[in-house]
């Protein structure tokens, strides 16, 4: 049985292989919670993968990096705190 992104299709999918089984409740609950089962650990895996990538974001941000590029790259002019201009409400 394939994996189906529709729980409707999926149930129906199930249903289709197991014929006897469909007509007891307890046997389609019982399904319905492995296939829950399934697809949080599926759901788990895939954000287990982006750790590492959070992981390595997190200390490129730590280590000032972004913050130098994004000042390396910031075509405005400086801001002048001894200017007189500014306005003073």
């Amino acid at each position: 049985m394939t994996v189906s992104a529709d729980p409707s299709a999926a149930y129906f999918a199930w249903r289709h292989y197991h014929p006897s089984e469909s007509e007891n409740p307890s046997a389609v609950w019982g399904a319905a919670w492995r296939a829950g089962g399934r697809a949080a650990i599926a759901a788990s895996s895939e954000l287990a993968e982006l750790v590492p990538v959070l992981r390595g974001l997190l200390e490129t941000l730590e280590d000032g990096y972004v913050e130098q590029q994004v000042a390396a790259n910031d075509r405005r002019p400086k801001w002048d705190e001894d200017d007189d201009t500014r306005v003073s409400w």
